[in-house]
């Protein structure tokens, strides 16, 4: 990891955030039994869907800890924790992807305020004894805590970008249908900027990669039960082949995503990331892809990569199914979990859970068994001939499939915002489409 993002705890800023949740608990009951609900009916905490809280805090308190204020709004830059707002009265904000569906699946008579597709859009669903929770579409922290009203040129220039990104063509493949992509990131920031084109991406890679997960559909479902969505996503991890991995990089730069820290999980695993951040959405993004022990020292995601000789476990992933950016879609979305309790309540549903590969008190981390996804012949001859792939092994893959993609469970504490990089090769080797099978 790169010495510019070395994340650390904060353990005094989540007891602040976590000292505001407990008095809001501790003034309503009918707040107390919605944060009570989340875990047996969709594996969460409160704390994986804080967007803002706000209380009668001291601004001395937040500077003490870390946060740093702008028109009123407290963040903490090296922390994964909520926004805080100073005031009188306790106010909880949820993170959601549907503010109107939060409303409707909590049966508020509110309405909710701000436009669809908007920056910052809120339902308030809860006013008792001076505590107030709403449900927040945030895609853009420019808004800070104030609902954006659209024009009706803002609104079809919204909906135009959407198009834009949810109906660029899929069907092409390596670089150059990689390349192919980054006009349509560029119309769509033309017509919204950074902000709402990069949430716009990620929605629409969070809904397409769903349809070909059971794993992700079925718990969308259960915490979509609640009107929740995908609040509680943490990043979404897209793969690449070598030599489209600088187009891939390039649309999402497009799109204002800022590089962040780099990852090699060594020689053994010749495998490398680059985490993206997007700073006025707040998106996150791992792009995966092979490399060589000599990369490592090189800024990969600037470097054009050539093809190698074999793959390593993500080309092969992308050899076989795709590049994410494509018709692959995304190898897996993370969000934030009551760890322990995902794992179980999914088994139970017969989704059963690989091992850990992060298990920290501040971090713990595991994939679902991954989903298994044929791969068409006309994919694999090439493979086959080439020596990359056997026979026996192809067949296999056409007939019965091979590792697609999984739904990464993910705890977190002390507001760490970085990764474990030391463990996942473990996991990356054991999902190498080319010999994984489930347990």
């Amino acid at each position: 990891m790169t010495a510019d993002f070395d994340w650390t705890l904060h353990p005094d800023a989540e007891a602040l955030v976590d000292r505001i949740v407990g008095d809001a608990m501790a003034k309503s009951q009918v707040f107390a039994c919605l944060a009570a609900e989340l875990g047996p009916r969709t594996s969460t905490r409160i704390q994986d869907w804080l967007d803002t809280v706000g209380g009668p805090v001291l601004a001395d308190e937040l500077q003490d800890v870390g946060y740093v204020e702008n028109d009123g709004v407290w963040r903490h830059p090296g922390a994964q924790l909520p926004a805080i707002v100073i005031g009188e009265s306790y106010r909880i904000d949820l993170r959601v992807d549907d503010a109107a569906a939060f409303a409707h699946a909590q049966r508020s008579t509110r309405a909710v305020e701000g436009s669809p597709r908007s920056g910052y859009r809120r339902a308030v669903v809860l006013d008792d004894n001076d505590v107030e929770v709403g449900g927040v579409e945030r895609r853009s922290w420019s808004a800070g805590v104030t609902p954006q009203q659209f024009t009706p040129q803002q609104a079809a220039d919204a909906t135009e970008a959407w198009r834009a990104l949810a109906e660029r063509p899929r069907a092409l493949t390596g670089a150059d249908g990689v390349e192919a992509q980054i006009p349509f990131a560029e119309r769509a920031v033309s017509l919204v900027g950074p902000d709402l084109a990069a949430a716009y991406f990620l929605e629409i890679e969070r809904e397409y990669w769903q349809r070909s997960n059971t794993a992700g559909a079925m718990q969308h479902a259960r915490q979509d039960r609640l009107g929740l969505g995908w609040g509680n996503n943490d990043h979404h991890t897209f793969r690449s082949s070598r030599p489209a991995f600088n187009g891939l990089i390039r649309f999402l730069q497009a799109l204002g995503f800022g590089l962040r820290e780099r990852f090699y999980a060594g020689d053994e695993a010749g495998w490398g990331a680059q985490v993206l951040e997007h700073p006025g959405s707040g998106g996150v993004i791992f792009a995966d892809v092979d490399l060589t022990p000599d990369e490592v020292a090189i800024d990969f995601s600037q470097s054009p990569l050539a093809a190698g000789d074999t793959y390593g476990t993500v080309g092969m992933w992308c050899a076989l199914h795709n590049e994410s950016l494509l018709a692959a879609g995304m190898h897996h979305l993370e969000g934030q979990f009551d760890f322990d309790g995902l794992r179980y309540q999914l088994a139970e549903r017969g989704m059963a859970s690989m091992n850990p590969f992060s298990d920290f008190p501040h971090l713990r981390q595991a994939f679902t068994e991954a989903e298994l996804w044929t791969v068409p012949r006309a994919r694999l001859a090439p493979l086959v001939a080439a020596g990359q792939l056997s026979a026996e092994r192809a067949e296999e893959l056409a007939t019965v499939g091979g590792a697609g993609s999984h739904l990464e469970n993910l705890a977190r504490r002390g507001g760490f915002k970085g990764f474990n990089q030391h463990n996942v090769s473990v996991t990356m080797k054991a999902t190498h489409p080319r010999d994984y099978r489930p347990s």
